[in-house]
């Protein structure tokens, strides 16, 4: 049979998962005037995003735009997965 990856994980430092996601927060969609985030965090919409939802939003293959399940593990700083 074949084989094919249809789930992953994926490790992120904290620190780099929580700037990432500041450098996106307050982006502005200049056709409606509100913010790209609120898109991308699912049911939280911008106001409740944290970095954590935005990345498991992403990594959501039901959301209709990842093409399999991406889990990201925010590690804490300094911290190696395993």
């Amino acid at each position: 049979g074949a084989w094919a990856v249809l789930e992953y994980q994926v490790f992120y430092r904290r620190r780099y998962a929580e700037d990432a996601f500041a450098s996106c927060r307050d982006v502005r969609l200049p056709a409606t005037g509100g913010y790209a985030i609120s898109t991308m965090c699912g049911l939280y919409g911008a106001r409740l995003c944290t970095a954590q939802r935005w990345l498991d939003f992403q990594g959501d293959k039901n959301n209709g735009l990842a093409p399999l399940q991406i889990d990201f593990l925010l590690l804490p700083d300094g911290a190696e997965p395993g």
